[in-house]
Formats: structure tokens, sequence, C-alpha cells
């Protein structure tokens, strides 16, 4: 079973849309699918591992539903959900 992660983004290399696939049997915490999204450097090596400490400004959506990124070790994405990472985008 695999849990479908949609990055949505504006990188230092441009704009990102992508659908990953991750195994993840039944289910996967929030905390550790995104240390798994870090080690395939996605979006680039580091990333994720930002914000989990908070320190980048992506809103995490979870089945359209907003996430807060401090709750990651208690929320549980399952199989068939969908987690967007959207970036902030400006312009001007």
């Amino acid at each position: 079973m695999a849990v479908l992660v949609r990055l949505n983004m504006l990188t230092h290399q441009g704009m990102l849309n992508e659908k990953i696939e991750i195994e993840a049997g039944r289910e996967i915490r929030l905390h550790k699918l995104l240390r798994r999204l870090d080690k395939m450097g996605k979006p680039e090596k580091g990333f994720f591992r930002a914000v989990r400490k908070g320190r980048q400004g992506v809103t995490l959506l979870l089945n359209g539903d907003r996430l807060d990124v401090s709750n990651a070790r208690k929320t549980v994405i399952r199989d068939g959900d969908e987690l967007a990472v959207l970036s902030p985008i400006s312009g001007g």
C-alpha cells in the first residue's frame, strides 16, 4: 500500500509539481513520512528536516485540511490519504 504525496512548491530550481507514492503499509506517522521525503532529496536534501523544525514557511494539507507540523508525531497518514505541500508564492 502507498501514501500519495503531492508536492506543489516553488524551489530554488523553479516550480515543482510532482506526485510521489511512498510505500508505507497501512499507515505512517507524518514525521516519518517527512523524513523519507528528505532522504529521497525531494525537493532538496534537508528541506523536510527544516519543515519538521518549523523553519520552512510551507502549508501542509492532509486531504484538503490544514495540518499543524507541531503535531507531526501524532498525525497518522493512511493508505489513500493525500498530503499536499504548498510553498508560499510571491511576486511583483
